[in-house]
């Protein structure tokens, strides 16, 4: 007698769910635009921190070393940003796939990372890299939405009881 087969998890998965899935992969590939964008910014970000550095009282005026540390610091942080979120949405399409939890959780903090990334690239970056974040805070957002809906949680809560059974 053959122990009982445990269901696929593609079967089970509901189309919110899978939709999310998609959309996660999609962002993706949007994060990898915003890597390309934040790569070609370099000289536009220098530029807005002297436009800032331009309009402080003199006292107050960063020295050309300090602008260009403080321009060299930004253009790291937003290209690391925008790899690691690659790599992150990757992760998060994979998991969730996977019906574990904390996935959805985690991708609805993301979301709200993004949220204030988006907004920091808006006030300190340029315009261009906050304009390509737009999209995947859309998709991020869209996604986490279908993750929440009834169908998504069941899908969610069948994972659960089918990796830890009582």
């Amino acid at each position: 007698m053959s122990a009982p087969t445990r269901p696929r998890l593609s079967a089970l998965r509901p189309k919110p769910v899978v939709n999310a899935i998609r959309l996660m992969y999609a962002g993706v590939v949007l994060a990898l635009i915003g890597v390309l964008v934040n790569a070609l910014s370099r000289g536009s970000i220098a530029r807005a921190l002297e436009r800032t550095n331009d309009g402080r009282s003199p006292g107050d005026r960063l020295s050309a070393d300090d602008l260009q540390h403080a321009a060299d610091l930004t253009y790291t942080a937003f290209l690391a940003m925008s790899i690691a979120a690659t790599v992150v949405w990757l992760v998060m399409a994979v998991a969730n796939s996977r019906g574990l939890g904390w996935a959805r959780i985690v991708s609805t903090v993301l979301v709200v990372l993004n949220l204030l990334l988006t907004i920091g690239m808006a006030t300190r970056g340029t315009a261009a890299t906050a304009i390509a974040e737009v999209p995947t805070l859309l998709v991020g957002a869209a996604a986490v939405w279908l993750l929440w809906q009834p169908a998504s949680t069941t899908f969610f809560e069948r994972c659960a009881g089918l990796r830890h059974p009582a």
